[in-house]
């Protein structure tokens, strides 16, 4: 496809894109990590404290606040910003939105940044790909990134796995640009694009040394052929060095201009504070937490989670091209093959290869970058002389990428592929429900009077909820009439493991399940799978 008809596909896919993720993110009420990140962002721009922040680095939830500046909001006071635990500070931050009738405008615009970061990253991957294999893979990349209901269901969000995917995406294609024509221009970029990296994720110190080495070897290639070994070998490692020295000055200048005091304890190669959030991060994300998917329930890792995830949260096609695609590199020559693999193919392996070492399976947007990465590696299916068959195939799949995007509106995240059940019974967390259909079960519960049970983020409550009662603070025995669960409640802990053995009579927005009880249910524990939909008006047990 010529480049003007390219950008012209891709601009129209990205205005579709933009509109439905700017409804979706009006629409959807927060989910539970977003006020910390809002809290924290607001912190570091308003009161220039970094500690308020445990989950560093805090570029991108700077970004994402900027235009929260702009509208009203309430930044609840507080005598000593430097000893505040984020977590509760982001419920009495959520709380006092709610207080001021503020929360829908503070939330809608603390998405605008990363949808839009979202957008700009589907022409990353155009470019990034275009520039390895040719027009057609970057169309592919960028068309199956943007017709994804996994997109745009994480891409409306205020989140950090989407900017780092944005960031890694960038940082690989500025060092593709290098390796293809060496300058010290593109040299710079490509230390302050590994340093942004480092700053939108910790795991971006992982992508950063993993492409100053990378530099340093292709460096080391191509001088090795007009100069001797030694000078081959030291011009290589200037050029990794000065990768890391620049990216390094990147993250030191971000942090001095968000909070000069860094700058009197500068005691390591990061400030202090990024070396306290790695060890924050450390002895948090190392706690096993519940997961479930597919039927499944456990405590800690499983490794078949994230294939499984990514086979259950991308359009059949979509996934089909991430798994046969690479086999298009056999069609291309040899050099373009190992730029391919190495500067796409080894950070995604190496990303989805940290992911395993994490004990906490609770949702599939930690593979964004991953996802992005590896559809550029892909796309190298759309460079080969193909037949009409695999012509036909590729644009099937884009098509059908779309269609599932379209399909999955107003739910984007709540979505699953079509080849398995309803979504509350195969996944659950940030994969289905993480909490963004509070606004919708407020405005049920006024005329229901229901028992519930809502996974959502700290600072909300029962009391929150229009005339509504706590189902954990009863027995089974004494519930009758309406109840709402949360798919993560029920799915995730025994806590409700009587009410999965009853059908719900309807969701609202695929995540909060809606149960009718003429009598009250027996309490006897259930299966671990949810039961499906009811045929009838009231809930009863199956099986």
């Amino acid at each position: 496809m010529r480049g003007h008809a390219a950008l012209s596909l891709l601009t129209v896919l990205a205005t579709l894109f933009l509109v439905l993720g700017g409804i979706e993110a009006w629409r959807d009420s927060p989910t539970f990590d977003e006020p910390v990140y809002v809290a924290a962002g607001l912190a570091a721009i308003s009161h220039q404290d970094l500690t308020l922040n445990d989950e560093h680095p805090p570029l991108m939830k700077v970004l994402a606040d900027l235009p929260v500046v702009l509208v009203n909001h309430v930044v609840p006071a507080n005598s000593s910003w430097s000893t505040n635990d984020e977590h509760a500070y982001s419920a009495e931050f959520l709380s006092a939105q709610l207080r001021a009738g503020t929360l829908r405008g503070v939330d809608f615009a603390s998405r605008i940044v990363p949808l839009l970061m979202t957008v700009a990253l589907a022409f990353i991957l155009f470019g990034f790909a275009n520039e390895l294999y040719g027009g057609d893979a970057g169309v592919l990349a960028a068309v199956l990134w943007l017709a994804s209901p996994l997109v745009l269901g994480l891409g409306h969000l205020d989140g950090v796995d989407m900017p780092f995917a944005f960031a890694v995406s960038c940082f690989a294609w500025a060092l593709l640009r290098w390796t293809r024509r060496k300058s010290r221009r593109r040299l710079v970029i490509l230390g302050v694009a590994g340093g942004v990296a480092a700053l939108a994720d910790a795991s971006g110190l992982l992508i950063l040394a993993l492409g100053a080495l990378t530099a340093t070897a292709f460096d080391w290639w191509s001088a090795a052929a007009v100069l001797d070994r030694r000078d081959a070998a030291l011009r290589a490692v200037l050029s990794g060095g000065a990768v890391l020295v620049i990216a390094g000055a990147v993250v030191w200048v971000v942090y001095a201009l968000l909070d000069p005091g860094v700058l009197t304890h500068p005691t390591s190669l990061l400030p202090l504070p990024y070396r306290d959030g790695i060890r924050y991060l450390r002895a948090n994300d190392t706690i096993p937490a519940a997961s479930y998917l597919l039927g499944r329930a456990w405590t800690g890792a499983r490794w078949w989670y994230w294939p499984a995830s990514l086979a259950v949260k991308l359009p059949p096609a979509t996934f089909a091209v991430l798994v046969l695609g690479p086999l298009g590199l056999l069609g291309v020559d040899r050099a373009r093959r190992l730029e391919a693999v190495i500067i796409a193919g080894v950070p995604a392996a190496a990303l989805f290869a940290f992911n395993l070492t994490v004990p906490r399976d609770i949702g599939v947007r930690y593979l964004l970058p991953v996802v992005a990465l590896w559809l550029v590696l892909a796309s190298g299916v759309a460079s080969r002389r193909r037949s009409r068959a695999i012509s036909g195939a590729l644009l099937v799949a884009g098509a059908l990428g779309v269609w599932s995007m379209l399909a999955s509106f107003p739910n984007s995240l709540a979505w699953t592929s079509p080849a398995f059940a309803a979504p509350y019974r195969v996944a659950t967390n940030s994969s289905v429900d993480w909490g963004q259909d509070l606004f919708q079960l407020q405005r049920w519960s006024r005329t229901h009077h229901p028992f519930v049970a809502y996974f959502g983020p700290r600072g909300i409550t029962v009391a929150d909820i229009p005339d509504a009662r706590s189902l954990f603070a009863v027995p089974p025995s004494r519930v009758t009439g309406w109840v709402a669960a949360s798919a993560t409640d029920l799915t995730t802990g025994d806590g409700l493991a009587w009410l999965r053995a009853y059908c719900p009579v309807g969701t609202l927005g695929e995540t909060i399940l809606l149960y009718h009880f003429a009598q009250a249910p027996s309490g006897r524990a259930g299966p671990t799978e949810p039961a499906a939909l009811c045929r009838g008006t009231t809930s009863t047990r199956e099986g």
